[in-house]
């Protein structure tokens, strides 16, 4: 019965549901590991509502799952997807304003995005993208959501914004986790965190995946120092347990 349940992971083989903006740094992890585990990891990189809808319907297979916020966890958890028990949230992140790097834009204040300076607002989608949602909650509680809305057009993860805002007209910025900054962006403001829920990512294993030692193998060492050194390097924040 047992092997029944964990029959997705092959032998020697790790499929990773991940958020957009983890797939980076965690392939570093992966390649720490495989250094002393012969193991091969299949990254599938979405939004996270897009994730947890696809493993939902059976669209997609994986054995961890990793989500940028809560909300799409619980969704997770709420569909008998993940193990409830087992679900951690180990990583942060911070909102920022950003620009292409040839903008005429040096500095911006929050509530300049209200004003001519700002033509244009790249944001994740927030039906699907928790940086998207995180985003709406900080111009809501600013009260400048309303104002800008006609100005914003949404992207479906934090790389599509990345790759738009690098290629954007004067006047355009973006709002995304600083970890999604590339060297043709240009960081303008970082985003109070108290406009926002906190930023912190949730991860956990599939039930699907009950039982794998594998799995259960690399779930722990997601949760050791050498991995917490990885994402603070790449400039997550690190949450104690």
């Amino acid at each position: 019965m047992a092997s029944a349940l964990f029959q997705l992971a092959r032998a020697g083989e790790l499929t990773l549901a991940l958020a957009n903006s983890t797939c980076e740094t965690l392939s570093k992890v992966e390649a720490l590991y495989r250094a002393n585990h012969p193991i091969q990891f299949i990254q599938l990189c979405k939004s996270s509502g897009l994730l947890a809808k696809g493993l939902q319907g059976g669209a997609l297979k994986a054995d961890i799952f990793v989500s940028a916020d809560r909300e799409w966890m619980d969704f997770a958890v709420e569909k008998g997807l993940v193990i409830p028990d087992q679900v951690s949230s180990p990583w942060g992140n911070t909102l920022v304003v950003a620009a292409p790097k040839n903008s005429p834009l040096q500095r911006l204040e929050w509530q300049d995005l209200a004003s001519d300076k700002v033509a244009t607002i790249l944001i994740g989608d927030p039906s699907n993208a928790p940086f998207g949602r995180y985003t709406k909650e900080a111009l809501e509680a600013s009260g400048l959501w309303e104002r800008v809305k006609d100005k914003i057009q949404t992207r479906k993860n934090i790389e599509l914004l990345a790759d738009s805002l690098a290629t954007s007209p004067p006047g355009t910025v973006g709002i995304l986790f600083k970890t999604g900054l590339t060297d043709q962006l240009r960081q303008l403001h970082s985003v109070k965190k108290s406009l926002h829920r906190p930023v912190r990512y949730q991860v956990a294993p599939l039930k699907a995946s009950a039982g794998n030692p594998e799995v259960a193998a690399f779930f722990k060492f997601l949760h050791s120092q050498a991995v917490k050194d990885i994402f603070e390097a790449d400039g997550f924040d690190v949450i104690a347990p």
